[in-house]
């Protein structure tokens, strides 16, 4: 009869435990952001390159899939007129966000590992309203090292 009682007691501790940490551990959603409206870009703005991801791009270090994003303040033309050019030259395949702002990089076959790698946006990239961008941009980055086992 005793343990019963003593295993009936370590049971209810056990619970209590328990839902205290199920308690505490429980996280509210954060308040929804509103949306920041995006300022339109005016016929006189020339193209510019927002933001990249990873953040910052130049002299990072990626992994061996990672897909690189590049978004500019003007949509581009189409995905044709997206001239990137990757050293060593590997394939890769473009595409465009919904609204052509953001471009996607991505590796058809993995980045061979610790290798530096240099991307080329050419002057001849088209924008919608613009037409030729008119200047390159050049990022270097690297991909982790395998050192073995």
């Amino acid at each position: 009869m005793k343990k019963v009682i003593f295993f009936t007691i370590i049971i209810i501790i056990t619970a209590i435990f328990l839902a205290a940490f199920i308690w505490k551990s429980r996280t509210t959603a954060p308040p929804p952001v509103p949306p920041t409206p995006s300022a339109t870009p005016s016929q006189t703005d020339k193209p510019q390159i927002v933001s990249t991801k990873p953040s910052p791009l130049d002299e990072n270090i990626v992994s061996a899939v990672e897909v690189i994003e590049i978004t500019f303040n003007r949509p581009l033309e189409n995905v044709g007129e997206f001239k990137v050019k990757m050293e060593p030259d590997i394939e890769i395949k473009a595409e465009l966000s919904g609204d052509r702002k953001t471009a996607k990089i991505i590796p058809v076959k993995p980045y061979e590992l610790g290798t530096t790698f240099t991307l080329r946006i050419g002057p001849e990239t088209k924008f919608d309203g613009v037409g030729r961008w008119g200047e390159e941009k050049v990022y270097h980055f690297k991909t982790i090292k395998y050192t073995g086992v």
